[in-house]
């Protein structure tokens, strides 16, 4: 396995521990904002108390700080294996001079301001539901209900036992994970689209780390004079049709600018060398030095 290759599949390795983590994060999550509305005060099992509701924003707030953000924090910090798998791998291919740590620092908190956005848009979306829930008096089981989908869509936790179990196996990933999210999706057909916390922060916490990755490959091959760049990663059952026909070839910078003005499925807005073939891409740059 080549150097790259070999970077590539870090990566991948560590995109992937980062997302379980997250997962795990956002079931605590869940839990404990379900706790918080099955605390609050009701008549025959239905929310009425409105300064209840508006107290509990500051109790949402607080999870989602010291469970999210805080595992986004720990995460974000990990950034630094790849950074440094990174100069190890380009070591094989030239001298190149390293990245500062100041870099590395600003790319984390560029990084981290994504996760700290994610973290925002539901805080505001969950303590909008439960005030709106308890004014029009809705019962504080549904509210929970809803709520734990907000956050982990077909992921959260249920009391039916068919369901729980097709959210074990979907948890536990592979080919049989692919058909327990088909069926829970059947059974929460309001939940096709995916809108919910769990959706955005794997999403995140693959292409940050991936962008990461990509921003200090990119300057360090501008820094130390690379005249082409090759584009590397491995391919999955689902890799774009766009990133099949380009992987492992190399480009100049110029020839790669004018390639990716293209349009395909699931390109990303943004430079070519930072979002490569667009979202959840698992492909790469490298520099390239001809003699």
């Amino acid at each position: 396995m080549t150097p790259d290759i070999q970077h590539a599949k870090f990566i991948e390795q560590l995109g992937d521990a980062n997302e379980k983590r997250m997962a795990t994060v956002l079931q605590t999550l869940e839990s404990r904002i379900a706790a918080i509305v099955a605390s609050a005060p009701t008549k025959a099992g239905k929310l009425f108390d409105l300064e209840w509701a508006i107290a509990a924003r500051q109790d949402i707030l607080i999870q989602i700080r010291t469970l999210f953000l805080a595992e986004s924090t720990a995460v974000v910090n990990d950034y630094s294996k790849a950074s440094e798998s990174l100069r190890l791998m380009l070591g094989e291919y030239g001298d190149f001079v390293g990245v500062s740590e100041d870099v590395v620092r600003a790319l984390k908190r560029q990084s981290f301001q994504g996760f700290e956005a994610i973290a925002s848009r539901f805080l505001n979306e969950i303590a909008d539901e439960v005030y709106q829930n308890t004014l029009t008096g809705r019962t504080a089981a549904d509210s929970i209900t809803s709520l734990r989908q907000k956050i982990n869509g077909v992921f959260a936790a249920s009391d039916k036992v068919e369901v729980a179990r097709l959210v074990d196996i979907a948890n536990a990933g592979g080919k049989a994970a692919e058909d327990a999210i088909k069926s829970l999706h059947s059974i929460f057909a309001a939940d096709k689209l995916g809108n919910n916390m769990r959706r955005y922060s794997t999403q995140i916490v693959h292409d940050s780390l991936m962008q990461f990755d990509a921003s200090i490959a990119i300057q360090l091959g501008k820094e130390s004079g690379a005249e082409a760049y090759k584009y590397y990663g491995s391919t999955i059952t689902d890799t774009r049709e766009f990133c099949r026909k380009h992987a492992g070839k190399t480009y100049t910078e110029e020839e790669i600018r004018q390639i990716w003005q293209g349009d395909w499925a699931g390109k990303a807005p943004g430079d070519p060398f930072i979002v490569r073939g667009g979202y959840n891409c698992r492909h790469h740059f490298r520099p390239v030095f001809t003699e």
